[in-house]
């Protein structure tokens, strides 16, 4: 199976002058080192990048001439996942694979959180749902507040958009949830879909409409929602909190634009902080770190996991800031889970628990328990695994 055609990777345009790598800032390649990575690359050679990318497609928009060059990249993984299987250790990070590190953390959720859950699988059918993704799942004390006070929100872990499969190739996979997910919106036959996730914004807005998914609703990311409550006065900040913070940007951010990576600035800056960007940010970002799983050179291996992670706090800390701010929950977890190990740490909030507490309400701090967990999970069914050589065929969704 191929990429959509507007996500290939573009031989022809291409002028092979390296600075989709070179602008990578994981790569970090000098131009001499990035042309012939970009050539063993085309010609389906074993590369250097293959091996480190964390396919935040940062090269497309570094590329010169809009060549779409992760597209290359993820081709390459696909034909690897496709002939070679997928590592045993992989098992444990896949959406639909059961137990998996979401499961491990929602099985020892408190009964508040899991009766939050509980209540998003109603299929009831409604006008206007928001569905939260299975990073929002993870960490449903996110939504229990004012800010969606009145929304239905509707969602489960089965029902993932698919962006780790996508992320890593396997786009056979990607097909199969683009059938499911709309099999599950047809249910609940809402005419307006907000979505609490951004990576799961582009899947259902970009990526499996061309796998064959048709989605008969308006569908908007939550940030431009909570900004014109913000705008429109229905929801003030009384309590201005002269913090200091750089941001995270999602992976998939840039994807919308430069308009939309200002959206959740506007709305911390109204919440009284003060904005100081990392070294790598917007177009250019480091990712979380869960991109450095993707590839099927590392298979999730956990090491790598934490040391892409631990890099970008260094470069959180280093741009001065008191706190890191995040506008994704997967990038919340990672982060939570990275912190328990990496000491002196940084504090991180999600944009909607600054919010939270620019309107003087309190909020619960669940972050170290829910990295503990993700760390204490993966250690128990994943890292046994790491030295086994063992390979499992990519995962059947649709049964």
């Amino acid at each position: 199976m191929d990429l959509p055609e507007d996500r290939k990777y573009r031989y022809e345009d291409c002028k092979i002058c390296g600075t989709c790598l070179m602008s990578c800032p994981v790569l970090r390649l000098d131009g001499e080192r990035a042309v012939i990575e970009i050539r063993k690359l085309r010609a389906g050679q074993e590369s250097y990048v293959l091996r480190k990318c964390t396919s935040c497609h940062d090269c497309d928009f570094a590329c010169p001439n809009g060549c779409n060059p992760s597209g290359l990249i993820l081709q390459r993984w696909s034909e690897v996942y496709s002939s070679k299987g997928i590592p045993a250790r992989a098992r444990y990070f896949l959406p639909h694979s059961k137990p998996n590190f979401r499961t491990y953390l929602i099985e020892r959720m408190t009964p508040r959180e899991k009766g939050i859950i509980r209540a998003w699988s109603d299929l009831t059918p409604h006008e206007h749902v928001c569905y939260p993704g299975c990073n929002v799942i993870a960490t449903p004390l996110l939504t229990d507040n004012s800010l969606f006070k009145g929304l239905e929100i509707r969602g489960a872990l089965e029902y993932c958009c698919g962006e780790m499969y996508y992320r890593m190739g396997m786009l056979e996979q990607v097909s199969q949830v683009a059938k499911k997910t709309q099999g599950y919106f047809e249910k609940l036959r809402a005419r307006k879909v907000t979505v609490l996730c951004t990576a799961g914004y582009y899947m259902f807005t970009k990526i499996l409409p061309q796998f064959g998914a048709k989605y008969d609703f308006e569908m908007e990311s939550y940030l431009p929602m909570l900004l014109e409550k913000v705008r429109n006065g229905s929801v003030k900040f009384a309590k201005p909190l002269n913090l200091k913070v750089t941001v995270q940007d999602s992976c998939y951010g840039k994807q919308f634009g430069s308009n939309y990576l200002n959206i959740p600035r506007e709305i911390i800056s109204k919440t009284g902080c003060d904005i100081v960007e990392m070294k790598y940010s917007r177009e250019c970002m480091l990712c979380c770190g869960i991109g450095a799983g993707f590839s099927p050179y590392s298979a999730y291996n956990p090491f790598r996991l934490l040391s892409y992670t631990s890099s970008v706090i260094r470069e959180a800390k280093k741009s001065g800031a008191e706190a890191i701010a995040v506008y994704c929950s997967g990038c919340l977890q990672m982060f939570s889970t990275c912190m328990t190990l990496y000491k002196p740490s940084i504090p991180v909030y999600h944009v909607i628990e600054l919010m939270q507490l620019a309107r003087g309400e309190e909020i619960e701090n669940f972050h170290s328990r829910v990295g503990k967990r993700l760390l204490l999970g993966t250690l128990r069914h994943q890292t046994p695994s790491l030295l086994s050589r063992k390979r499992i065929p990519p995962p059947e969704i649709l049964s």
